[in-house]
């Protein structure tokens, strides 16, 4: 995708608003395979002209079992209805936040996401899990930020 060089005219359209969400309350899982649970952590954006955007994922996470982990990943797909749509980047541990204990901790991360088409419609969500199956992860005060990028 274009980088912006410097001295390019910058317009409104080459840089959409951030959008975000944060949901408090507490949900829980005990899938092993990112999912949902609740209500959706989620936005709906627009592409920049960069094709690039910052996702800030954050929640406070605590797990059952003290060996055991709360695994938190933004899931992006194309379109502007929130879990539908081709997914473009796929829930993964190396872009989200993670807490191993069971004692509440808070967790954020910030990643680069590239390739996507400008002025095209995405929708990201929170997904979670945990790292094992027996055990229970749950996750409070969610917070899902995305940014245009340059």
């Amino acid at each position: 995708m274009p980088d912006l060089p410097p001295g390019s005219i910058i317009k409104g359209a080459d840089t959409p608003p951030t959008v975000s969400d944060a949901q408090s309350a507490t949900v829980t899982t005990t899938s092993t395979a990112y999912t949902t649970s609740g209500t959706d952590c989620a936005v709906v954006f627009v592409a920049p002209t960069t094709g690039r955007v910052k996702i800030f994922t954050a929640a406070r996470m605590v797990n059952s079992s003290a060996t055991s982990g709360s695994l938190l990943a933004p899931e992006t797909r194309v379109g502007g209805t929130v879990g539908t749509g081709t997914v473009v980047e796929a829930p993964i541990d190396a872009i989200g936040a993670s807490h191993y204990g069971s004692t509440f901790a808070r967790s954020g991360v910030v990643h680069l996401l590239s390739g996507l088409t400008p002025g095209e419609t995405y929708n990201a969500r929170l997904l979670m899990r945990t790292s094992v199956g027996t055990d229970t992860a749950s996750f409070a005060s969610r917070e899902l930020i995305v940014e245009p990028a340059t």
